[in-house]
């Protein structure tokens, strides 16, 4: 498996973290019954709840990016110290991202998505400049 593999399958398993606990969590918040259930039952989340689930979906939105960028680094061949950097830096950024969203720590979990952003755009300019040479 190429390192930019590898980093794609961390992001994966981080989403995968973030799903199980959004449903752990919300079972036990909110009742077993409510969280197995077909939750059609407007509730009252608490607040770490609506962060979890807030941390869910931006980290798919960010994988929604990732994911295309990590297959066409790996089926063009263009595996380069910066796309490995880059992509060992986005993977970092979203579990510490997501720890200081869930945390509720504004500036600097804006400063770490800011990483991130920054390593996907350092990912594509490898493409643009690498994999269409």
């Amino acid at each position: 498996m190429t390192p930019e593999l590898q980093m794609l399958f961390a992001a994966a398993t981080l989403q995968l973290a973030l799903i199980a606990t959004h449903g752990i969590y919300i079972s036990v918040a909110m009742g077993i019954t409510w969280g197995t259930g077909r939750r059609d039952t407007a509730v009252d989340i608490p607040d770490l709840g609506r962060r979890i689930e807030r941390s869910l979906i931006n980290n798919m939105e960010a994988l929604s990016v990732f994911v295309p960028i990590m297959v066409l680094i790996h089926l063009i061949g263009l595996s380069t110290g910066l796309t490995l950097i880059a992509s060992a830096t986005f993977v970092g950024a979203r579990v510490i991202f997501v720890l200081l969203y869930i945390g509720n720590v504004p500036y600097l979990r804006t400063a770490v998505w800011l990483v991130g952003q920054g390593s996907l755009f350092a990912l594509v300019i490898s493409i643009a400049l690498g994999g269409f040479a």
